[in-house]
């Protein structure tokens, strides 16, 4: 799915249900579902899905209950009904959520001894914080899709990385260059008021 589809919070219908992008709101209910499917999954086939159902299928229907919003009971009805029709929805919940089915693990750096077992809980605030800055409220964040919250945290974290070589570019200049050379590079970077 592409970058608008994420972040106007799109869906794709299949029949009459509708498959929904997973919501930062209840990152704490679906994520540890979704991470015991995407480690069980490495690529997105029919035969992958059937294995996944057979190991995960209490998983499976978890996520997609909250893919899309539908009782647990009615989604197993449903595929007690129709295998191809859970097949479909299955698909469809990966393809809606890839951002998070195809995000590679990150390597963590090992921890210091004096470092608290919180930094987990800390991370996520530290990733709120940077959106934060950048001007999104904390209410705004809890409603986006994750993959919104992703592509929003990626783009504030290359921002700010931009904004300390800035930084540290003026701070060099300003440490070599004389009064009045400085001076005529703060004036070039002022924007101009036409």
């Amino acid at each position: 799915m592409n970058e608008f589809f994420l972040a106007n919070n799109r869906s794709i219908k299949i029949g009459d249900i509708i498959i929904r992008q997973f919501q930062m709101y209840d990152f704490d209910e679906w994520a540890p579902v979704a991470k015991v499917i995407k480690d069980f999954i490495k690529n997105h086939s029919d035969e992958i899905y059937k294995s996944l159902l057979k190991a995960h299928t209490a998983e499976v229907i978890t996520l997609l209950s909250k893919s899309t919003h539908q009782d647990e009971t009615a989604l197993i009805s449903m595929v007690e009904a129709s295998e191809s029709l859970l097949m479909q929805l299955v698909d469809a919940m990966f393809k809606v959520n890839d951002v998070f089915f195809s995000e590679k693990e990150t390597k963590r750096k090992s921890k210091r001894k004096s470092q608290s077992e919180d930094t987990d809980q800390a991370n996520w605030f530290d990733n709120f914080q940077i959106l934060i800055e950048s001007g999104h409220r904390h209410k705004d964040i809890m409603r986006m899709s994750y993959g919104t919250f992703i592509g929003y945290l990626k783009a504030a974290q290359r921002q700010q990385s931009a904004n300390m070589r800035m930084q540290t570019s003026l701070m060099r200049a300003a440490q070599y260059a004389n009064a009045k050379a400085f001076a005529k590079l703060i004036d070039e970077l002022k924007l101009s008021e036409d």
